[in-house]
């Protein structure tokens, strides 16, 4: 069989940057900071509505060094954009104060 039959099959392209999308949250009650990668072509579940958001973004993240949870909601356009965030047990941050 040629190379190109297994790089159809195994080949994965990388996603460019605009397909990927970084999230930046702190703990409330100990600090621990957390980066997410969201693919917006992969990980967005639609919501199948004329109105309101076309894509849903529901994610529980959980530290390494902590047991406390945090939920994240984010809704996105029918364009992949995002149009609203709700965090509890969290805050976000910027990649700036992550890195710090």
């Amino acid at each position: 069989m040629s190379n190109g039959f297994f790089k159809k099959i195994l080949g994965r392209r990388e996603e460019d940057s605009t397909g990927l999308l970084w999230i930046y949250t702190q703990c409330d009650r100990c600090g621990e900071k957390f980066k997410t990668i969201i693919r917006k072509y992969n990980d967005l579940t639609p919501t199948y509505k004329d109105d309101g958001p076309a894509y849903l973004l529901r994610k529980e993240l959980i530290g390494v060094n902590c047991p406390h949870r945090i939920n994240l909601k984010l809704e996105f356009d029918k364009n992949y954009r995002q149009i609203s965030e709700e965090i509890e047990g969290g805050h976000f941050i910027t990649q700036d104060e992550y890195q710090s």
